[in-house]
């Protein structure tokens, strides 16, 4: 193989490798209702995807990069209600006409023991799921403003 050829099987290498999700905790995908919490107000929101180290949502509402807040999702969990709220920071925005997304960092990974059902749902737990479904519309934000 010459030296131009190795080279262009290289750049291809690369460029396979970038589509690749580098995330510690990889995103799963949902169409859920959620709170969010800010100051003394509360929004609703909507979940699109979930990791256990953060969550994109979208709301008509304006936030800011750095904002903090906590946020607040409910379902039903092995046919019992559940609530689990996790405080984050908003650390992407991505502002359309139709509305905006946001990418909030959580302040820790999800852990067991603080929100169960939301660590059984993005280990895919067989039969423990919860009730929103993983919805393939949201498999991919968008990522341009």
């Amino acid at each position: 193989m010459e030296a131009g050829e190795k080279m262009i099987k290289k750049e291809a290498e690369i460029k396979e490798a970038d589509k690749v999700d580098k995330r510690r905790c990889p995103r799963v995908p949902l169409a859920s209702k959620a709170e969010v919490v800010s100051g003394n107000k509360t929004i609703e929101v909507d979940l699109a995807n979930i990791s256990c180290g953060g969550v994109l949502f979208h709301s008509q509402k304006q936030f800011e990069l750095g904002d903090t807040m906590t946020i607040m999702i409910s379902g039903v969990y092995r046919k019992a209600s559940f609530s689990e709220h996790v405080l984050g920071k908003i650390v992407t925005v991505y502002r359309r006409e139709g509305g905006n997304s946001y990418g909030l960092q959580f302040s820790s990974l999800l852990h067991k023991e603080q929100t169960p059902v939301l660590v059984a749902f993005l280990a895919g737990d067989e039969g423990k799921g919860i009730s929103f479904l993983r919805d393939p519309r949201y498999a991919k934000a968008e990522r341009k403003s």
